[in-house]
This record gives structure tokens, sequence and C-alpha cells, in this order.
């Protein structure tokens, strides 16, 4: 296992890609996920596996995996503490000329994901690739995230706006691909000790980029609704984080001369309002201070001019008849999920 030396950041090598994977109580998912990676051809690549010690068996399956697959495979222990802490780590050892941040609990379809490094060989200008991905659901049922045309590598910054304009949101940070050297030199770290940190974080991305590609078919399958996922335990402090770090980042687009800025305002205010039906996954002792926050925060969001019309009346009807509308429609889609 490697010890916490930290390579120097400006290090060159020949590597195409890093792929950084957090490893926390994931032994159920752990070889799945890293064996869809080996799998990969055609490229150079290698596995950053950061580890935060757990009390299952993910530590031993990340040890045996990397004695097996030494040549691709690292081991690093995180020197901190949560998510953010070990992506930043890892970018630290990282030394492809991409890198990639994955979840230990999700996998890739590796033929599609190897067409699309091999398309970025010698493309060493792109910043930012961002790719479509599937969702995998509890009953196994997998569904397609399409918001990008065709198969081929689109490298075109024009087609951001496109990108954009879908319902979907841009801030899944395990949809891009992004170039070490673009990241170091404008010290695009994660910010650490909260959640949510991807929102943050990837609208850096878009803001600061200068060269984008886009990728129509999908490589990475997305799990939700894993039992015993952080990611599924709702507490004041993910709201709190949440709405800072959504203010955050539509302080940073207003300020911004981005070309496409209101369509990132116009995501940002929407998942603001849909943020709403949080206040019934929080404990009812904390309801009352998750809606106190929430309607601090409602003031950014009504001067903002890149609203529709659904959203100025979820806006004009407060956080608690919007969080129980919200509530109801999720509560029904979850019940045609699930008979589907």
């Amino acid at each position: 296992m490697q010890k916490n030396k930290r390579i120097i950041l400006g290090r060159r090598k020949t590597m195409l890609l890093s792929i950084i994977v957090p490893v926390y109580q994931v032994e159920e998912y752990l070889y799945t996920c890293i064996k869809s990676m080996l799998d990969c051809h055609g490229f150079s690549y290698e596995i950053i596996l950061v580890l935060k010690p757990s009390s299952d068996k993910s530590e031993l399956i990340a040890n045996e995996i990397q004695k097996e697959y030494s040549s691709k495979v690292r081991v690093i222990v995180q020197n901190g503490d949560g998510l953010s802490n070990a992506r930043n780590v890892g970018l630290k050892y990282a030394v492809g000329e991409y890198v990639a941040f994955f979840d230990s609990d999700d996998y890739i379809d590796v033929d599609a994901f190897s067409n699309l490094m091999q398309s970025l060989e010698g493309k060493t200008s792109i910043d930012a690739i961002i790719s479509d991905y599937y969702i995998v659901g509890n009953s196994k049922n997998i569904s397609k995230v399409d918001t990008i045309e065709g198969e081929e590598l689109i490298c075109d910054n024009s087609y951001l706006e496109a990108f954009l304009k879908k319902r979907r949101n841009y801030w899944n940070v395990w949809q891009y691909v992004l170039g070490r050297k673009f990241l170091l030199e404008n010290n695009l770290f994660f910010l650490e000790g909260v959640h949510s940190e991807d929102i943050e974080f990837a609208t850096r991305v878009i803001l600061t980029a200068k060269q984008f590609a886009f990728f129509g078919k999908p490589y990475y399958y997305y799990r939700i609704g894993r039992e015993g996922s952080l990611a599924n335990k709702v507490t004041l402090k993910h709201i709190v984080d949440l709405m800072d770090m959504l203010s955050i980042s539509v302080k940073r687009v207003e300020n911004d001369k981005f070309l496409y800025k209101d369509l990132l305002a116009g995501k940002l205010s929407l998942q603001y309002i849909l943020s709403f039906v949080m206040i019934y996954d929080v404990d009812e002792t904390e309801r009352a201070n998750a809606v106190e926050y929430i309607c601090k925060k409602k003031s950014l969001y009504q001067e903002l001019k890149r609203k529709d019309a659904m959203q100025k009346l979820f806006l004009r009807l407060g956080v608690g008849y919007s969080a129980y509308v919200l509530k109801i429609v999720r509560d029904l889609r979850r019940i045609l999920l699930k008979i589907h």
C-alpha cells in the first residue's frame, strides 16, 4: 500500500488516463466496479483506489485487486475524511493526461469507454469531455440518460448550449473526463467537509474550461437507491450544504461572462426548487430549521432572469406548499417505477 507521499503536480507521463475511485463501505460492489475498468483496452491507464478504513471487507478487496493487477492499480490511504478529500488525494497522485472520478459502487461499459479514450489520443487540448450515462435502479432496471446526439466524439464548444438546454443537470462528476493539466493549473479541487460539492466543482469546471467535447454513447452505469448508501440519508447538514453550494455557484455564474450563463443559472434555480422536498427526508426535529434555511436563500433565486413559468409558480407558492406538491410527485414516480 502506498504511503501518502505527494507527487509533484507538474510531472509528465505517457499515461493517457488516471481513474480515481474513493473506496469506503462498498464490499458488495467494489470488485464489479474495478473489474469493469480493468478490462479497458487500446489505451494506457491507471486506477487509483483511495481508501478510507471501513468496517467491511472493502480494504481487503482493494488490496487483493492491487496485488493481482499491480501494474495498473495503486492503493492509497486517504489522509483526511470525506469523498472530496479522497478525490483530491487521488488527483495529486495521478499521472494521466486525463482523469476520471468514478464511484466505487458503479461500473462501466468497457467497450464504450475504451472507444472514448482511444478517440482522445493526441487531443491534449481538450479540457472537459462530457458523456451520457445509464441509471441502474433497485430492481435492476436500466434507463438511458440521452442528452448528447450520436455516438461519436463531438469536439465543438457550441454543442455546450444544446447540452445545457437538456433537462438533466450538469454536475455528475463521473460523467466527465477532465484534463489533469487543466485541473491543476486552474486549482480545480473539490471543496472538503461539505455535501453536494459536485455542484460547485462542476460549475467551476464549465466556467473555466476553454475546450469541450461530448460523447453520446453512454459508458457509465450509475446505481441509485443503494441500501446503506450515504446518499440516501438526509440530515440538516445535507440541506444546509446543498443550499450553500447552490448559492456559491449561482453567484459565481452571475458574476461571470460565460456565454451560456442563463442556462447554468436556470439549472441551479431549478435544483433549489426541487430541493424543497428534502424537508420531508430529515428528522422531524430538524424540519423547521431546514425550512428556515431554505427560505433564507429564496431571494437569490427570485432575482434570476432565467426562470420558466413552473419555477416562478413554485417560488410564489413558498417552500411548504411546494415541498408537499413535490413529495406527492416523487411518491407517485416511485410507485410507477416499481410497477414497471
